[in-house]
């Protein structure tokens, strides 16, 4: 009788959990988005490509990237669609915001696969109308790691980024590197998987990389702890419990996207200014070239 009644409570879960996916972005609104050279996959990725930026009537969108956990990393272009993404996908869907979900084959460390995001989002601006002041990082995990590589290693190419439970950074990390870009973090401090003392360690680098003052951090019995400074932008959050499943308190909160959103980056001066003199002249519209890999629709 118990087994019946485990399996059946499986078995709903499950179907929650598909139904709340399906009614969503369905895996079919997703375009393959992978990065290939001589016939071999060196990045497998998907992207969500909003109706309002398809057709005639087609306006700049944002653009999110999410960097997935371990439980999607491989080689399938599959597994990086999973859970942990699901209300993310539901706010990209909702605002008509992109959302690239790369795959890395083990994690987000090795400058060659974050140097392959980069590539896959060069593309993806090339290739779509996307609004590059209106660009966004997120991970979750190993993929918080990798944001914290990718913000330190790419700076200033996101207008915002979002960490949730990250692991640490790699050595090359540079915390002046972050310093002015608006950054949100979360972390449990009953994390079991990734020790919060971690993300302690990267937020007080980049404050003493910044001339601020560290925070004195919470016992483990306190309450939940936040602490911002404004001048910066940065927003460190610190659950009390939520262990290593705290995303799913996270990303289910409209206020986290209306910080998210709210943010751009102001275009470069010199261009305006040149644009303005007239010093360079477009006659029609610059033709880009399609690629010729990962633009299939699956």
């Amino acid at each position: 009788m118990r087994k019946t009644i485990r399996t059946c409570f499986w078995f709903l879960v499950i179907n929650l959990l598909v139904s709340k996916t399906s009614s969503a972005i369905d895996i079919t609104d997703f375009v393959d988005f992978s990065l290939r050279a001589g016939g071999s996959t060196l990045l497998p990725g998907r992207l969500y490509v909003p109706p309002e930026a398809i057709g005639s009537s087609a306006t700049p969108r944002p653009f999110i990237v999410f960097l997935h956990g371990g439980s999607g990393a491989g080689t399938d272009n599959l597994h990086q669609l999973n859970q942990d993404m699901v209300d993310l996908a539901f706010e990209a869907e909702r605002r008509g915001a992109f959302l690239y979900l790369p795959q890395a084959p083990l994690n987000w460390r090795p400058k060659a696969v974050t140097d392959y995001v980069m590539t896959m989002i060069d593309h993806g601006l090339a290739d779509y109308d996307v609004d590059r002041t209106r660009m966004y990082l997120s991970g979750y995990s190993s993929g918080g790691g990798g944001t914290w590589n990718m913000l330190s290693r790419y700076p200033k190419r996101f207008a915002a980024a979002v960490s949730v439970s990250p692991v640490s950074a790699e050595p090359d990390f540079v915390p002046a590197n972050l310093v002015g870009q608006p950054i949100t973090v979360f972390h449990a401090r009953n994390d079991s998987i990734a020790p919060v003392t971690t993300t302690r360690d990267i937020i007080n680098r980049i404050l003493i990389a910044a001339n601020q003052p560290a925070p004195t951090y919470p016992g483990a019995n306190a309450p939940d702890f936040s602490y911002s400074v404004a001048q910066l932008d940065l927003t460190y959050n610190e659950p009390a419990s939520g262990d290593h499943s705290v995303l799913f308190s996270v990303y289910n909160k409209p206020a986290l996207y209306t910080w998210l959103f709210a943010h751009s980056i102001a275009p470069e001066p010199s261009s305006g200014v040149l644009l303005a003199a007239g010093i360079f002249m477009l006659a029609g519209h610059r033709r880009r070239d399609k690629l010729t890999w990962g633009a299939s629709r699956l």
